[in-house]
């Protein structure tokens, strides 16, 4: 009996659907149909079809490329230290699991805080007229004008403190993985005299692939995103020194009410992210075997 391609649809299935188009597609539909349009709220433009010169305009904006690139500086710098940070802690939990009731709870404290929160906390701790950080690091002459003050230093200690928030992510990711191994391949490595690099490279590193995958690809996405820390440390500042690619799409959509300019902007940052996910999945992730 030949199957009807809805007979997999149900009532729980179609309500879910119809949610998805209307706060998903639909509006991701109505920001490229105005990506096309000269539409501005502020400076009264109504909306006359320029086809793609938003586009033209994004890529030759200097603030919006330097916004880009710290984007892609903060990530460049956080994915590879959280990643590390964060297998090194596993291992080391790991090769003592006795450790887990203690550390697991303290360690996993600033993931379970807000992006805001954490930058409120750190906003405060490194004001260097009261929070105790910023105090001893102008008594120390370092910073004394706080490091988020300052343009050689506030893009790395936003950086830091992200860095701060989420190895923790990672190490309950690789902690997980590392818990899953099979015992019976390290037996059999230990049985055969393999060294503790021998071990990890060709037994531990392979099993803990997929999760290595989803959790680069969960971080980049979350590091491409990156807003509510930068707004409420330096908002951007000092100039445009800490700005995001975010951050830089909400100041034109809701700050400047560009609304064309900004769709075609919010559409170049989906589509480089678009991009970077598809060519990292199709290098790194293995292709599925096909059913003989």
């Amino acid at each position: 009996m030949r199957k009807s391609k809805w007979q997999g649809w149900n009532g729980w299935t179609i309500p879910a659907f119809a949610l998805t188009v209307v706060i998903s597609l639909i509006p991701w539909l109505i920001m490229i149909y105005n990506s096309f349009f000269d539409k501005s709220y502020t400076q009264g433009r109504a909306g006359k079809f320029i086809w793609l010169e938003n586009y033209r305009q994004a890529a030759s904006d200097s603030n919006f490329l330097a916004s880009l690139w710290n984007t892609i500086k903060i990530m460049l710098v956080a994915l590879p230290v959280e990643f590390l940070l964060g297998l090194g802690i596993a291992l080391l939990v790991w090769k003592h699991l006795k450790m887990r009731r203690f550390v697991v709870p303290i360690l996993t404290i600033p993931m379970i805080i807000s992006p805001s929160v954490v930058g409120l906390i750190w906003n405060l701790n490194l004001n260097p007229v009261f929070g105790p950080v910023g105090i001893l690091l102008r008594n120390m002459g370092i910073a004394t004008d706080g490091l988020l003050s300052n343009v050689s230093t506030a893009l790395w200690t936003i950086t830091a403190i992200d860095i701060w928030q989420w190895t923790p992510f990672m190490f309950l990711l690789f902690l997980a993985g590392l818990v899953g191994v099979p015992k019976e391949p390290l037996e059999a490595a230990a049985v055969n005299n393999a060294n503790a690099w021998q071990t990890f490279w060709h037994i531990i590193l392979p099993s803990l692939r997929p999760i290595m995958v989803v959790g680069f690809l969960l971080r980049f996405t979350d590091l491409y995103k990156i807003f509510d820390t930068i707004w409420i440390t330096t908002g951007g500042g000092p100039g445009i020194s800490t700005e995001s690619v975010s951050l830089y799409g909400y100041r034109v959509n809701f700050s400047y009410w560009h609304i064309g300019y900004g769709s075609a902007v919010v559409f170049v940052i989906f589509l480089i992210s678009y991009i970077a996910c598809l060519i990292f999945s199709h290098t790194v992730v293995p292709p599925e075997k096909k059913l003989k």
